[in-house]
């Protein structure tokens, strides 16, 4: 009974390696297809231990490239500049519609831009858009800073996880094999899509931290 047992386990073992060395293979095409940017859970818990932090990690860098972008949206809808315009160019549009009344001050370290007098709505629209960016920068660098960090880490650390699939449900037994092979492909798609998602955080992260930092120097020196 224990012989045949285990040769049925020994069976599921070579199946199953057969069926995910397919399924890895394959992997190319998914990029092919539109999919979800957003990390998540494949139902295995030490793998999932690792994805709920990157999820966590994914919504700071969210946070912080939605801040940017609705800034860039504001600074253009409130000059009624086009879509190409870059935050430079709107920062200059701004000095010359202002007309001398406005003027860069340092608040916590961090440039601000404060009118004289009382500006038009369209002006001061664009001046809120801008120190509500610049207000939040310490905090967001500060978070970006820690994605880098950690979401290198964590990408380390999960991307051995494709090949530990068999050992995590295969340790279950006959059942967890079982398990493997129904739910295989897509915890394979899913943590692919998450090794995705995790090793593209620092490259973002720093494109932002960037894009802060040029926001920053144009600020300062547009209206110096």
């Amino acid at each position: 009974m224990t012989q045949n047992l285990s040769k049925r386990r020994t069976q599921y073992a070579v199946f199953l390696a057969a069926f995910l060395s397919v399924g890895l293979v394959g992997q190319p095409a998914f990029a092919k297809k539109k999919r979800t940017s957003t990390v998540q859970m494949t139902g295995i818990k030490s793998f999932d231990k690792v994805f709920k932090k990157a999820r966590t990690t994914d919504k700071k860098l969210k946070s912080a490239e939605k801040s940017l972008r609705e800034s860039k949206r504001a600074l253009r809808q409130t000059l009624k500049l086009s879509k190409k315009s870059t935050y430079t160019d709107g920062l200059k549009e701004l000095k010359k519609r202002a007309n001398g009344k406005l003027r860069v001050v340092m608040v916590g370290g961090v440039p601000s831009l404060k009118a004289s007098e009382v500006v038009p709505t369209e002006i001061q629209a664009s001046i809120d858009a801008i120190n509500t960016l610049t207000k939040s920068m310490p905090s967001t660098v500060r978070d970006l800073k820690s994605v880098v960090r950690s979401s290198t880490a964590m990408y380390n650390q999960s991307r051995k996880f494709p090949t530990n699939i068999q050992r995590e449900l295969g340790s279950k037994g006959l059942t967890g094999l079982w398990a493997l092979v129904v739910k295989a492909p897509k915890i394979t798609k899913k943590t692919y899509r998450n090794l995705k998602v995790i090793g593209g955080m620092p490259k973002r992260a720093t494109k932002v931290n960037t894009e802060l930092a040029q926001i920053s120097a144009s600020l300062v020196k547009t209206f110096k």
